[in-house]
């Protein structure tokens, strides 16, 4: 007997129809009474802006992020996560990849491709994004990478603390063998509207011999009461080489209040200042770690209007923001200067 191509899909198609309620039910009782568990979630993220330099008065149009994310439950205790952008700035990108088992209430383990913990603002994700552009502090404190990470939330209480293991190299290079890991904890508190955290970073950009140890701490608090809600966040960065040690603060405050308009049921304002000082990735050239990040300060003020629906959302937002130099910085980047930026962001 002769199958072409079709037949061929069509039996595939098939046979993983027939397996899918095996899948389901194969976990017993609890599989059983809750088939929705297992249908992945899927979610998506789309940010695009026009941006205005105030400074030389050229202008862009950006899509930021096209997000996408698959993830749910193939096992009673044992769930996966995949996040992909289609679109950072024209780029295609793996961010997320990794398997989750979750042995006792409040306890997992992950294993794949993800975010180091360190750094709130960082761990935000863009569709949660106050500003349109992502604050400062994560120039020191943003990385994902590939390893092993546990986390634990205390039944009955608001403490929850997570911490892993990471690769040295960049989360695009999963061949490498490493000389050296990254390490990375943190623990937060929530009672009422307060949340105070703590984080801590060691790691080697690229590994021994290419980069330097850079040790790094987080502390942050936040307070949320009613439309206000108000957050401080500061890094503290050691380098193990000859560099100066490297600071980056951020604080915000936002006020939100509902609005019955037919584009939108939310209006909000808020500000934001923030500064770092002179800092390096970490990776020696000839022998020295260059000054590759400019030190800066930049004050940010906007506005948003929301349109919410479910867990849908979405958002017209304009900011403006005024960056400070010193005088004798020099090569500073459009991207890294004073703007206005007109944006739309929607999440499902």
């Amino acid at each position: 007997m002769t199958l072409n191509f079709s037949t061929i899909t069509k039996a595939i198609l098939l046979v993983a129809a027939l397996a899918l309620p095996v899948n389901i039910f194969a976990g017993g009782t609890e599989a059983k009474t809750d088939i929705k568990k297992y249908i992945p979630e899927f979610h998506g993220t789309m940010r695009a802006f026009y941006q205005l330099s105030t400074t030389a008065g050229d202008s862009r149009f950006m899509v930021r992020n096209a997000r996408l994310s698959a993830g749910g439950f193939v096992l009673p205790k044992v769930d996966y996560l995949l996040q992909v952008d289609f679109c950072d700035r024209g780029k295609i990108k793996l961010l997320d990849a990794y398997m989750r088992v979750s042995p006792a209430k409040g306890l997992q383990f992950y294993a794949g491709q993800m975010r180091v913990p360190f750094c709130v603002e960082a761990t935000r994700a863009p569709h949660a994004y106050i500003f349109c552009d992502v604050g400062l502090v994560t120039v020191l404190g943003n990385l994902r990478s590939v390893g092993v990470k546990g986390s634990y939330k205390v039944p009955g209480s608001g403490l929850y603390m997570e911490g892993g293991v990471f690769n040295s190299t960049d989360m695009i290079d999963h061949n490498s063998w490493n000389s050296a890991l990254t390490y990375g904890v943190k623990a937060n508190y929530t009672a009422g509207g307060l949340k105070p955290e703590i984080g801590f970073m060691s790691r080697v950009p690229g590994g021994k011999g290419i980069g330097c140890r850079i040790n790094q701490m987080d502390v942050s608090l936040s307070w949320r009461y009613g439309g206000f809600f108000v957050e401080g966040e500061y890094i503290w960065r050691h380098y193990c080489g000859p560099f100066s040690n490297s600071q980056a603060y951020s604080i915000l405050a936002d006020y939100a209040w509902p609005v019955r308009w037919a584009v939108a049921n939310r209006m909000s304002v808020q500000s934001r200042f923030e500064g770092l000082t002179t800092a390096t990735v970490g990776q020696y050239v000839d022998g020295v770690l260059p000054a590759d990040i400019n030190p800066r300060r930049r004050l940010t003020v906007g506005t948003t209007l929301r349109y919410d629906y479910g867990k849908a959302h979405f958002d017209y937002k304009i900011n403006y923001e005024q960056y400070f130099y010193s005088h004798d910085v020099t090569n500073i980047s459009l991207s890294d200067n004073s703007k206005l930026v007109v944006g739309a962001v929607m999440y499902f």
